[in-house]
């Protein structure tokens, strides 16, 4: 289980990291489709790294 549980925090990690560099590299108003695309590949990254540590924290629930 901890494989998964740090292949999920990578995931959130590699998520913000991109999203932060989209924000601060491109230029809004030249780049606008460019960034939309890369903010939702980052959102995209998020949402799965979150749900896979929230499934991987709620099957050790009954575990010890």
């Amino acid at each position: 289980m901890k494989e998964y549980s740090n292949f999920f925090t990578a995931l959130i990690i590699i998520s913000i990291v991109m999203a932060t560099i989209t924000l601060a590299v491109t230029d809004p108003k030249k780049h606008k489709i460019i960034r939309i695309t890369l903010l939702v590949i980052a959102a995209v990254f998020l949402i799965a790294g979150l749900n896979g540590y929230f499934l991987i924290m709620v099957s050790n629930v009954g575990s010890s």
